[in-house]
């Protein structure tokens, strides 16, 4: 949420007031993120309605949608830790302003409020539902006090037959959605008929049943990768997987029900549409918004693929599609069903790194540099000059730093650097900063080109030296030297380590040697002091 609000949300909000104030500005960047999650709108057009300040009366974000005729009253509450809501006296201030905004005393409230007064007076005259929303950075619940000044303000205001006020609590499951939302561009709505349905209500609610293949090359003729943000993956076009399920298609199209393993979603929300065919099962509608497929994206693609090769053949095939809504569950069932649906077809452990938020915010904040950022399979860095990819950024992270283990790991097993289940968690720890580690990325592509270079002009010993040792070279290249190595610098280090290595480890294979951490911290040791001398 940190990186969005700087790299997104920051450049909208008015911080005038709040110079130096992070927890100001965060706390803002919360507000136009509820805003923006409730509402549908881009934070440009959201910045006028945030009005934390002096003189908010307790309310942090006020917007009045006129499609929905529904006025947003917004309070936000950042915690640094991640872990607060709202407390009773900062609720009680709210319920108050709330009402001094519905009755319009504007002399109660600071400037930005009065800039906006005009077009919330006239939502206020349309009689809207009014939506209080308590915004916050935590999946903890709120207390059983402030629930309890919630459902009193509720029932003095609504009737038996009408809520004319709502209480929603936009947490992090909600932030986060939201995020992924902004940050992938625009929603993946469809309308699916399913045949043959069924669902599940409990713990959370779901629908599955048969979907014609064309409806699925129609998901994706309008949304196109975008169905696909959450997954692990893009489609793999150019995969021998998916030419195999391309053929099954074209080939058998009224078997490929039972030869496919189908296709499985998450969605903000699912609702049945009115049919008036009652409990039936064989067949019905349903409206599914910001459906995204977990699993499937090569079925997804190759159904695709084959519909604008054959579409009357195409739409004699069916899938078997499950979509779980995320409305009511866990803040980590997303995650949860992507990871347990993908345990098969050759996916790589770096793969579930499109799962984690960490690569999210990198991946925004070099774009907010004009650097694309690699981290799914299928993406390809277009240009290496304004381009990485997430196992080159791991490489740069395991070299530049100060532990050797990392530098070891690093020459004897580089892919175990992006597994989750294995060094990632170390490597990528938090305050990662894309305008920090690019210029090292950069450093060490020319630190590897120049002892490339030098190796090539080596024999020998001297060469392997060059060659087995490249990461431990590397390392001492970045961490010992300020200016971009050089071929002379290379050889000073290239030099001095041979003679260490020739004095300590005379009879090591030199492939060995530089994938033992322990004598690769002798090396670093003595060399360091060497190069104290």
């Amino acid at each position: 949420m940190k990186n969005h609000v700087v790299n997104s949300v920051k450049e909208h909000l008015y911080l005038d007031d709040a110079k130096g104030d992070e927890s100001k500005c965060m706390s803002r960047g919360l507000v136009a993120i509820a805003l923006a999650g409730l509402s549908g709108e881009k934070y440009p057009g959201l910045s006028k309605y945030v009005t934390d300040g002096s003189k908010d009366n307790g309310i942090d974000g006020v917007f009045y949608d006129p499609s929905r005729n529904k006025l947003y009253i917004v309070q936000a509450k950042w915690s640094t830790k991640g872990t607060g809501t709202i407390d009773t006296g900062d609720l009680r201030k709210f319920i108050a302003g709330v009402y001094d905004l519905l009755n319009e005393e504007w002399t109660k409230f600071n400037k930005r409020f009065k800039a906006i007064a005009s077009e919330i007076s006239s939502g206020i005259k349309r009689d809207p539902e009014i939506v209080l929303v308590v915004a916050f950075n935590s999946d903890n619940e709120i207390s059983e006090e402030c629930q309890e000044i919630i459902d009193k303000f509720l029932s003095e205001n609504n009737s038996d037959s009408q809520d004319i006020v709502t209480f929603f609590k936009f947490d992090l499951k909600k932030i986060i959605r939201t995020i992924k939302t902004a940050q992938s561009g625009s929603t993946s709505d469809v309308e699916v008929n399913l045949l043959q349905w069924g669902e599940q209500s409990d713990p959370y609610y779901s629908v599955y049943g048969k979907v014609s293949c064309a409806d699925i090359a129609e998901w994706y003729s309008q949304h196109g990768d975008l169905l696909f943000t959450e997954n692990i993956r893009n489609t793999l076009s150019d995969s021998d997987i998916n030419s195999q399920i391309e053929a099954t298609l074209l080939r058998y199209p009224k078997d490929f029900w039972y030869l496919n393993n189908g296709i499985t979603a998450i969605a903000d929300g699912i609702k049945r549409k009115p049919t008036g065919l009652g409990d039936q099962k064989e067949s019905s509608n349903w409206k599914v918004s910001n459906i995204k497929i977990v699993n499937g994206a090569q079925t997804t693609g190759s159904i695709y693929a084959a519909n604008l090769k054959r579409p009357d053949i195409t739409k004699q095939g069916y899938v078997q599609v499950k979509i779980v809504s995320l409305e009511n569950s866990p803040l980590d069932l997303s995650s949860k069903i992507t990871t347990a649906t993908n345990t098969q077809n050759r996916v790589e452990a770096k793969d579930f790194l499109a799962l984690e938020e960490l690569q999210n915010g990198l991946a925004e904040s070099f774009r907010k540099m004009n650097i694309q950022y690699c981290y799914r399979r299928g993406e390809k860095v277009r240009d290496e000059s304004i381009g990485l990819d997430v196992q080159e950024l791991a490489l740069t992270l395991a070299l530049s730093g100060d532990s050797i283990a990392n530098v070891v790991l690093a020459k004897r097993n580089a892919g175990s650097l992006t597994d989750r289940n294995g060094h990632y968690h170390k490597l990528f720890a938090a305050g990662i900063e894309a305008q920090t580690i690019w210029p090292m990325v950069q450093k060490l592509r020319k630190t590897t080109k120049a002892l490339n270079e030098f190796a090539n002009s080596q024999t020998a010993r001297e060469a392997q030296l060059a060659i087995h040792g490249n990461r431990f070279i590397e390392h001492i290249a970045l961490t010992t030297y300020r200016k971009t190595p050089t071929i002379d610098i290379i050889r000073v280090i290239h030099e001095q380590l041979l003679k260490i290595v020739n004095e300590r480890f005379p009879e090591s294979y030199l492939a060995v040697l530089f994938k033992n951490a322990k004598k690769c911290g002798e090396l670093k040791e003595q060399l360091s002091a060497t190069q104290k001398k």
